[in-house]
Formats: structure tokens, C-alpha cells, sequence
């Protein structure tokens, strides 16, 4: 029989709808998005607002002397720019570069030319090391996205931008996603901004959110608490995060870091080898790490799945992190 294109999408949908997920959790549901706008808004209090398509988070802050906006995901522009006017007619004067990976920023030619664009150095050398005539990829391969304007203002450790009476703490405090990846403090509000470790009532995305940095992911939710922070805007997920999500995210990632470490000492890969044979290195290898990761999240994954999204997902996957990682680090 020929496999039509239209077939094959039938195919490829019924192999998906066999494979049931776990019941959300309610940490796990977001604000609604209201239909007519594609965004929600949310007032962090004091001039800063919170948006979300339920999928990326940022925020903007007005200072009466010019809109300061934090990033610049492709999949809420040009909503963005509609939540902005929403609220203010001020111009927007700042932006922020959380970090430099184009799912967060690749929209960001969006934004008047003549503004600051703010970044940690590590961020500018990524985006420097991409030609002009390349940028458009990966920046322009999201929707929405294009070429990104190159920084203007960097710092290293610290940069405290005050505007007008509002004021925000650009803090560097290593990599714990990828180098360059910044906190946000607002500090009137007691507002934190911190991209891709947090996700507020869910496991982290696949791989512990990509990281290029286990020890210093894991690390960074002690750093997070260490700020007095009230609510945080993390850069998924579609809400607001608090402390105690933090906390939450912490103690599942320590557990299931312990988990790994228990499925290292505990998988026998004697056995493994009697199982696969020698000779095919990357066939043993792969099978032994396989029954690593699923050892560590067959030990995670019953205290958990009722308590985050996703956990039933993803957590086999950051098993596989974690577990290279206490090999190798």
C-alpha cells in the first residue's frame, strides 16, 4: 500500500494517542489566555506587569520615562508589543536579553533600534560570534523571529539599571543553563526574573531544561531562594511562580539526583555486558545507561506524578543528565 502524506500524519497521530500521560497536577495549570488576545497580563505591583501565551513568560516594566522590557520570545510577538501598549504609551527605551538562546530573544528586532539593549558579556560573545548575514538562523527560524540587535550596555557581575523611580539588579551568578544566563530583581516589588530553571508546578523541560551546566542547574535553586523575592517570572508555563514552587522544584531535583546516584551504585553492568555482549561498545553502553536512567526514574517518579506536570515525561530524561553528571563532574 502507498503511504500517502495524509496517512501518514494518521499514523503518526494514533501512535501519540495511545500513549497516555498522567492527570495534571493543579500547580500545573496556568492562568487562562483569553482567546480574543492570544496573551494574558498580570500586575507584578508598582508598574511591572507579567505576560504569557502559556507557553513563554517575560515581563515589562513602565518607568515614566520609558518602557524597560525583559526579552523577546517569537511565539508572544508581536502580542508583546500589544500587552505593552495595553498599559502604557510610552516608548520602550530598555531591553534586557535574559540570556541568548532565540527562543527567548529571537523577536527582539521587533524593538525600536535606537534602545539600550542590555546584556551579561558572556550573552554579547554568543550573539557576536553569529555573522550578520547568518543570524537569521537559528534567530530567524522561530516564528516571528529575525535577526537580533546587538547589545549595547554589557556588565559582568552586577548592572543596576535605574529609570525614572524604578529600578532593576542585573546579577550574574554563573552558568546554570548556559553561561551568560542573568537574575532580574526588581526590588520595589520584590519581583525576580530568572529564565529556564524554574517551571512553576511542572518538571523542567526535557534534559533538565537543556542545560549546559548540571552542578550549577541543580546550585541555582539555592541562589533563586537566596533572593527576597515574592512572586518570580520564570520563562515558561504560563504563571507566576512563588517560593514554594521553588522549593518544590529543589527538593523533586535533589530527590531525583539522589535517585540517580542510588541507580549507579545499583545497576549491575556485569550484567548488562552478559546481556549485550562486548563487542558492540555503543550497544553496551547505551543499554547500561538506559536501565541506569529508568532505575532513577522508576524511583522518582511515584512520589512526584501527582505533585508536577510532566514528571511521568520527563523525569527519565533528566535521570540521564543527572546520572552523566555525578559520572563525569
Amino acid at each position: 500500500m502507498r503511504t500517502t502524506p495524509i496517512l501518514l500524519a494518521v499514523c503518526l497521530i494514533s501512535s501519540f494517542a495511545v500513549q497516555a500521560a498522567e492527570p495534571l497536577p493543579e500547580a500545573a495549570r496556568g492562568i487562562p489566555i483569553p482567546k480574543d488576545k492570544g496573551y494574558a497580563l498580570q500586575s507584578l505591583g508598582d508598574g511591572l506587569y507579567f505576560v504569557t501565551d502559556g507557553f513563554y513568560n517575560t515581563m515589562f516594566m513602565t518607568t515614566g520615562k520609558g518602557v524597560i522590557v525583559v526579552d523577546a520570545p517569537p511565539s508572544l510577538t508581536p502580542r508583546l508589543l500589544q500587552a505593552i501598549k495595553e498599559k502604557t504609551k510610552e516608548p520602550i527605551k530598555h531591553v534586557i536579553y535574559s540570556h541568548a538562546h532565540a527562543d527567548h530573544i529571537g523577536a527582539a528586532g521587533l524593538y525600536p533600534a535606537d534602545a539600550a539593549y542590555i546584556a551579561h558579556v558572556e550573552t554579547k560573545a554568543r550573539l557576536s560570534g553569529i555573522g550578520a548575514a547568518d543570524r537569521a538562523a537559528p534567530y530567524g527560524i522561530f516564528v516571528g523571529g529575525k535577526p537580533v540587535p546587538q547589545p549595547t550596555v554589557t556588565f559582568d557581575r552586577k548592572h543596576v539599571l535605574t529609570v525614572g523611580d524604578q529600578v532593576l539588579e542585573l546579577i550574574y551568578q554563573g552558568d546554570d543553563h548556559e553561561p551568560g544566563n542573568i537574575y532580574v530583581y526588581a526590588p520595589k516589588q520584590k519581583v525576580l526574573l530568572h529564565i529556564d530553571v524554574i517551571f512553576p508546578g511542572w518538571t523542567p523541560f526535557k534534559g533538565l531544561a537543556i542545560s549546559e551546566n548540571v552542578p550549577e542547574f541543580v546550585r541555582a535553586h539555592d541562589a533563586v531562594l537566596a533572593f527576597g523575592f515574592e512572586k518570580m517570572v520564570a520563562g515558561h508555563w504560563g504563571r507566576v511562580a512563588t517560593r514554594q514552587d521553588v522549593q518544590t522544584q529543589r527538593e523533586y531535583i535533589l530527590d531525583m539526583q539522589a535517585n540517580a546516584a542510588r541507580a549507579l551504585q545499583t545497576v549491575n553492568f556485569g550484567a548488562v555486558a552478559q546481556k549485550t555482549g562486548m563487542e558492540n561498545i555503543a550497544l553496551l553502553m547505551e543499554t547500561y545507561l538506559e536501565e541506569v536512567s529508568k532505575t532513577c526514574s522508576d524511583l522518582t517518579q511515584p512520589r512526584w506524578k501527582s505533585r508536577l506536570g510532566g514528571v511521568d515525561i520527563w523525569t527519565h530524561s533528566h535521570c540521564y543528565q543527572l546520572a552523566m553528571s555525578l559520572r563525569v563532574n
